[in-house]
């Protein structure tokens, strides 16, 4: 990821262990192919992984098993893939 604000997370991280680690509550949900959320902003920083599917923010793609993070007050766009996406998220509590 190149856009400021929205960095990968390394792989290799399961996403219940990665959450757990960091007192993270997660939930899960999918939509249908090229489903858009226009520009908006969280905020609380987001933890993301897709678990399934695909999903573009600001028109860099997110793939099945990788996590990006999108901090508090990031404007961002997403898009989801041709097939639809699946995702695991929890959001940083107040600070």
């Amino acid at each position: 990821m190149a856009e400021p604000g929205i960095t990968a997370i390394p792989a290799g991280h399961e996403p219940q262990a990665y959450f757990a680690a960091r007192g993270l509550r997660s939930s899960a949900w999918a939509v249908g192919p090229r489903t858009w959320f226009p520009e908006h902003r969280h905020q609380r920083t987001k933890h993301l992984f897709v678990t399934r599917g695909r999903i573009s923010f600001n028109g860099a793609w997110v793939e099945t098993g990788d996590g990006v993070r999108i901090a508090a007050g990031t404007d961002h766009e997403a898009v989801a893939g041709d097939a639809g996406v699946e995702c695991v998220e929890a959001f940083e509590e107040d600070g």
